[in-house]
């Protein structure tokens, strides 16, 4: 998870690891994360994502794992739409 500190705040409680990163340092995050080998599923907030399209984009559709999610944040206007699984399955494109 890579977001601002609320949002990786409230995923930690459930027991996801995150890294709370300003949109200057998302890139560097999202790299770092991406080359873990146990990283499967990441997510990033849409305020840090907005930047980094086509970097999420070629981590996707290049390799197996990890997949690259994008979720609301805490401070989005538009909330969360849906649970994570739900932000999840319409990344992979399957019901999972």
């Amino acid at each position: 998870m890579i977001g601002d500190m609320d949002t990786v705040s409230a995923f930690r409680l459930a027991g996801v690891e995150g890294v709370v990163a300003e949109p200057s340092r998302a890139a560097a995050a999202l790299e770092r994360i991406v080359g873990k080998k146990d990283a499967g599923v990441v997510l990033i907030t849409g305020a840090l994502a907005s930047g980094l399209g086509e970097r999420i984009a070629e981590i996707n559709l290049g390799r197996p794992s990890p997949v690259v999610v994008e979720i609301p944040g805490m401070d989005d206007p538009e909330g969360f739409r849906g649970s994570v699984m739900a932000y999840v399955e319409e990344a992979l494109g399957i019901s999972l």
